[in-house]
């Protein structure tokens, strides 16, 4: 039985990708569990603590495939406890004394903190080159469209010309942020965690630092000697981190989604050939995707709020907060990767209409220029004097329905200030676009040098042991 979009196999993947949810798959969450206890075995042999042996048949043992799943799943039927049915699966499955060592001197958040790291780390390695390709098609579409004219608008009404490529180098400005946010949190989220019920490695003996050390760097991690039982600073940063990804993708989303409206056109995101977007109106294109984005960054929202209520822990253990925290993170990370992927398939067929962008800012052109106006008037009148003139101006010839020009030329006190010629800007409003293709151009040299000194991916390291290495 399914219950949850993630795990619906009719309409799949309709806020998701297969790739964010295989992450977090039952499967794959035990299996990071069992390579926790290998590594552990494996770094406890290493400093003399159990037998080569024993770490030998745990780590060969530690794979699902080798253990009766219907005995965990019995076992999970009786206990509260995450790991500890796990365990007994492993257990069974070694031969000879091997399973009395198993999980020797760890605790059951010392597997699910580690698991999660490495489940984090597979995250931003798959979100990483997305939001790359991201950043790459938003300077394309600045490069090719610098100079295409259109209008700004600001509290929702048409303010000033602009072009398109300088809507599409914010957009590439945003994304590289957040590309050097998740580089950031790659390198924050490289630690693991084994250190004993409350922090101190007692269980672990008098090598419990350097035995934590060993069995981290077998699975590709880091150590630190402080424990992060109750520290989860780190994966509050990843959540506010992923909040503000799917903000600036909500953003870009909802402006297609308004540029996509009927009357103005401007943009439009693909549609597969035969998609139906309405059950009743087949001339309609709805803005679907860009719609489930928008609705993906709130749920992302929500989810960031609750882990930053969770990081207030109690003493030195509190599954309170834990519990929190371990429902909320696939969810949060196989939403954000659906929202990067999603606008992606969006952003690669984008669908730009010069054409209508150039009708829409000509459509009040004589009005889109006044700024313009304003500051050739500001030296005869003043600035508050040429306001006002132009405000009064601006409002006769929207009721007599004639032009600005009309109305300036018209206008006793200053049409003798101007000729027609004079105003042709009022005319032609692409005239009038300041700086923009400069402003598009240095940011791109700048982007793309960036771009160029890093990595197109982020490598997980391979586990530093062999299951049937000699101990």
């Amino acid at each position: 039985m399914t219950s949850h979009p993630f795990d619906y196999r009719i309409n799949a993947h309709v806020y998701s990708t297969p790739e964010f949810e295989a992450v977090f798959a039952e499967k794959a969450v035990y299996q990071r569990w069992l390579d926790f206890e290998a590594a552990l075995a494996a770094a406890q042999a290493r400093h003399g603590v159990i037998p080569a042996a024993a770490a030998r048949e745990i780590a060969a043992r530690a794979q699902l495939g080798a253990i009766d799943l219907d005995l965990v799943r019995r076992k999970y039927a009786r206990s509260r406890n995450s790991v500890v049915p796990l365990l007994a699966g492993l257990r069974q499955a070694c031969r000879g004394e091997a399973a009395d060592f198993v999980h020797f001197g760890a605790t059951t958040q010392d597997v699910l903190d580690t698991g999660e790291i490495l489940a984090l780390r597979r995250v931003l390695s798959l979100l990483y080159p997305e939001v790359r390709h991201l950043e790459k098609i938003c300077l394309q579409l600045a490069d090719t469209h610098r100079a295409t004219p259109m209008v700004a608008r600001t509290h929702g009404q048409q303010a000033l010309p602009t072009t398109f490529g300088l809507k599409a180098v914010i957009w590439a400005a945003e994304i590289r942020r957040h590309i050097t946010r998740i580089k950031r949190l790659w390198d924050l989220l490289d630690y693991g965690q084994l250190s004993g019920a409350v922090g101190t490695y007692a269980a672990l003996g008098d090598q419990g630092l350097e035995i934590a050390a060993t069995a981290m760097a077998l699975l590709g991690l880091k150590h630190r000697p402080l424990s992060w039982h109750t520290s989860r600073d780190d994966i509050g940063e990843l959540s506010a981190a992923f909040s503000l990804l799917v903000a600036t993708l909500a953003k870009i989303a909802g402006e297609i989604v308004q540029l996509q409206k009927t009357e103005i056109g401007e943009l439009s995101e693909p549609a597969p050939p035969g998609a139906l977007s309405s059950s009743t109106m087949p001339h309609k294109r709805n803005p679907v995707i860009c719609q489930r984005i928008v609705a993906t960054a709130r749920l992302v929202k929500g989810l960031t709020g609750t882990m930053l209520d969770s990081l207030a822990h109690e003493h030195e253990r509190d599954p309170r907060n834990l519990w929190a925290e371990w429902l909320l993170i696939p969810q949060l990370c196989i939403h954000t990767g659906y929202a990067a992927c999603a606008m992606r398939s969006v952003l690669d067929g984008l669908q730009v209409d010069t054409e209508k962008m150039r009708a829409n800012l000509h459509g009040r052109s004589h009005l889109i220029t006044t700024e313009w106006l304003l500051f050739q008037l500001s030296a005869s009148l003043g600035k508050a004097g040429a306001l006002e003139k132009l405000h009064t101006l601006t409002a006769t010839g929207e009721k007599q329905g004639i032009t600005l020009k009309d109305a300036v030329l018209a206008d006793p006190e200053i049409g003798g200030l101007f000729s027609r010629r004079d105003l042709a800007c009022l005319d032609h409003p692409e005239w009038y676009g300041g700086e923009a293709q400069r402003i598009v151009d240095l940011t791109l040299a700048e982007i793309t040098e960036q771009r160029r000194e890093e990595p197109r991916s982020l490598q997980l390291k391979s586990h530093g042991y062999d299951r049937h290495e000699e101990l």
